[in-house]
């Protein structure tokens, strides 16, 4: 999330006035505290297997840029399965499934990165982190690498300080880009400021957000249902109305726009079938 200067602009558009929260909405009725301090959040689900839907495939966050140095492993649970994301001597991130196909050893868990491969602790074998194929086995007299000693790997890219990755459920490669969002980078711009929050729901129910104009006026104080300008096409859509803008490019990628006062880019990236981290 960043907002443009001057700041006399961000409390106009946020509804501060005088330092004091003066909007119905934004995030929850009355309680912007409610960005900071998740203490006061109500957690009363305990079904689990509620949602019929698959993990969607897309973009996602699975990282900070700042949260792997080049030679460092960090073992991640996201798509319903454990991972392993490390940054190459060369500077790449790099994703991949975390269990060696020999005999199963978490590769996050002593697991060593040489150039741009890394090396399982259980028995040695080395693995290209793009491809996730192995390219080496240092004993057994140098014989042919079969075919099926692979670790699955994600495509990655690293923009707006931090690490995407592309999932899909069949294994198959992008389809649509990862867009550039020219605020992140824009020194006319503050630093982006960054809000994590773990819920217990799936990916296409939080992007049912973005088709129901009925909350706004139940949820953010709007005086009436808004009407809003829309543009579909494949998995991009764009939704303009009075004061907003809105983008989102698949199920998991969502730009939201302020015209001129703020621009909040999010990611809601699957934990596994009930569960996101935003």
């Amino acid at each position: 999330m960043a907002v443009n200067e001057p700041p006399d602009a961000i409390g106009a558009a946020a509804g501060v006035v005088d330092g004091e929260w003066d909007m119905v909405g934004l995030p929850m009725p009355r309680n912007p505290a409610l960005l900071s301090d998740l203490t006061p959040r109500v957690r009363v689900r305990t079904v689990t297997d509620r949602f019929p839907f698959p993990i969607p495939n897309g973009w996602f966050v699975v990282a900070e840029s700042s949260d792997v140095l080049p030679g460092e492993t960090r073992a991640l649970h996201y798509f319903g399965r454990d991972l392993v994301l490390h940054r190459t001597e060369g500077g790449a991130a790099r994703l991949t499934d975390a269990y060696c196909p020999h005999l199963g050893a978490h590769l996050a868990v002593g697991g060593r990165v040489e150039g741009e491969c890394l090396r399982c602790p259980f028995h040695g074998w080395l693995f290209d982190g793009e491809s996730g194929q192995c390219v080496e086995i240092p004993y057994g007299g140098g014989e042919r690498i079969p075919g099926k000693a692979r670790v699955r790997s994600y495509p990655t890219i690293e923009r707006g300080r931090a690490i995407w990755a592309w999932h899909h459920l069949r294994d198959e490669e992008p389809f649509f880009a990862l867009p550039v969002v020219p605020e992140l980078d824009d020194p006319a711009w503050s630093a982006p400021l960054l809000r994590e929050f773990r819920i217990a729901t799936s990916c296409q129910e939080m992007a049912e957000n973005n088709h129901d104009f009925a909350h706004f006026q139940y949820v953010h104080g709007a005086e009436t249902i808004p009407e809003g300008e829309e543009v579909i096409d494949g998995t991009y859509k764009s939704v303009k109305s009075p004061g907003l803008e809105r983008e989102t490019f698949g199920l998991g990628l969502g730009v939201v726009r302020v015209p001129g006062a703020l621009t909040f880019v999010s990611s809601v990236t699957p934990v596994d079938e009930d569960n996101v981290h935003v």
